[in-house]
């Protein structure tokens, strides 16, 4: 099934609305990101997607819905006490969801548990790790990608959301890792290639680069975004947690166009 990004963006707008609540930026930006996962792995099967930038979850609940997958009656309780759709995902009250995240730095770490399971009882597929540009000043991060080449395991690919934004303004007004972050992961022995987030052609053709090729390192890819890619009056850190008002909300539809 052919999946459209604006198509999600407009039910994860439709969702924050309603609830007067969630993060929209973090998930526009993954839109296409999304849709290529969705449309050509077996996520929650034999393929696994660790959503470490928690808070971006409406994105994997708008492509769920629209893969039928969940109900318009589930999408009415984002955000409700003990919904299966949390703010963050809940793996508990959503099996969909292949590990419960939100606590940022932690999914890649998650992630590396369940390559190493997948390799020790002889499993097919991929992990996949969706990580945010913040989050990349929690330590843990770093921990586990000096720790994973070690293991010279392949079936990991390590993804970042590189949107330039966080809950509290521009990411590299908090560090200077994001001037020569490709070089800073690649010291720590893995793969690490920059691509336009955005187009979901090169994401397609990387991962496929990816999964033809016997690796000798680990691979990771960061994904040049924008937060709040698809509105543009949402394109900018502000938006990391605002809910749109009634006027903005008509202009974001038909900026979408869907």
């Amino acid at each position: 099934m052919k999946i459209n990004p604006n198509v999600l963006r407009k039910k994860v707008i439709d969702m924050v609305v309603a609830k007067q609540s969630g993060h929209i930026g973090g998930a526009f930006s993954m839109a296409e990101l999304t849709s290529v996962l969705y449309e050509d792995y077996d996520i929650g099967g034999k393929d696994k997607l660790i959503l470490s930038k928690g808070h971006a979850v409406p994105i994997i609940y708008a492509v769920l819905h629209e893969l039928g997958q969940i109900s318009d009656d589930d999408l009415d309780l984002f955000r409700e006490i003990d919904s299966p759709l949390q703010g963050h995902p809940d793996k508990l009250r959503l099996p969909l969801m292949d590990a419960t995240t939100g606590s940022l730095g932690q999914g890649l770490s998650i992630a590396i548990g369940h390559s190493l399971g997948k390799n020790l009882r002889g499993e097919d597929g991929t992990v996949f790790c969706v990580l945010g540009d913040g989050e990349l000043q929690e330590g843990q991060v770093w921990e586990a990608l000096m720790y994973y080449p070690k293991t010279r395991l392949s079936n990991l690919v390590c993804i970042i959301d590189w949107n330039k934004g966080q809950n509290d303004g521009y990411t590299k007004d908090f560090s200077i890792m994001y001037d020569n972050l490709q070089e800073r992961i690649k010291s720590f022995g893995w793969s690490c290639k920059v691509i336009d987030g955005h187009d979901m052609d090169a994401i397609r053709y990387e991962m496929r680069e990816i999964g033809n090729v016997t690796h000798h390192m680990p691979q990771c890819i960061i994904l040049d975004t924008v937060k709040g890619k698809g509105v543009s009056f949402m394109e900018h850190p502000s938006w990391h947690c605002k809910v749109p008002t009634e006027e903005e909300y008509e202009i974001a539809m038909k900026e979408l166009g869907v």
